[in-house]
């Protein structure tokens, strides 16, 4: 597993071990952000704000159910200005750690524009609520079984850390309903994976 775009292009991604958790693979990451991309692009040519060398810049990004960081990492590599990772996992937390400090240099809970929360989704999400903290991208990738239990658990609080015109990017089963009270703006299928692409509508 590698980092596949941006800054940190090439660098090697370590997996939780066990088999609770499961990695983005590196080709829907890529095509995830080719996705995002596009959006941000069109987007950004709409308003005349952004750059084409770099539409992640600036973005504050929240990677809920974070496993090894990987999508997060991603973001940051492309030019995000920070994010909140989101995981209770042990085992998905010391790679998600090592993941961090491997590409940015630093470790701590706190360091620099990456934050590592040890904690249950919902949790993070009401403290990120009660401290006014607002993302501007959002990937939520729950174990797949489980998607529609996590689905009701994090609904509400979610939409009370989005900024105006926040992209959401839900990773899913095949075939799996996505009922965030969102704006949808795109569904993609590689393989058994579902990604939906929503947005906070104006």
């Amino acid at each position: 597993m590698r980092v596949v775009g941006g800054e940190w292009r090439g660098r090697r991604l370590v997996a939780p071990a066990g088999r609770a958790t499961r990695p983005t693979s590196d080709k829907v990451r890529e095509a995830i952000f080719d996705v995002l991309v596009a959006l941000l692009l069109k987007r950004g040519a709409a308003a005349g704000l952004r750059s084409a060398a770099a539409p992640l810049a600036g973005q504050v990004v929240l990677d809920l159910f974070a496993g090894s960081g990987a999508l997060g990492i991603e973001a940051l590599s492309r030019g995000a200005a920070r994010c909140t990772f989101v995981e209770r996992s042990p085992a998905a937390l010391r790679a998600l750690r090592t993941n961090v400090e491997a590409v940015m240099g630093c470790a701590g809970e706190d360091a620099g524009r990456a934050r590592i929360l040890a904690s249950a989704a919902r949790a993070a999400l009401q403290a990120d609520a009660r401290a006014g903290n607002l993302y501007t991208l959002v990937f939520v990738d729950p174990p797949y079984a489980r998607y529609a239990e996590y689905e009701e658990e994090i609904a509400e609080p979610l939409l009370s850390v989005l900024a105006p015109s926040a992209l959401v990017v839900v990773e899913t089963g095949k075939g799996q309903p996505v009922r965030l009270p969102l704006g949808e703006r795109s569904v993609k299928v590689y393989g058994d994976t579902q990604v939906t692409f929503s947005e906070v509508e104006a």
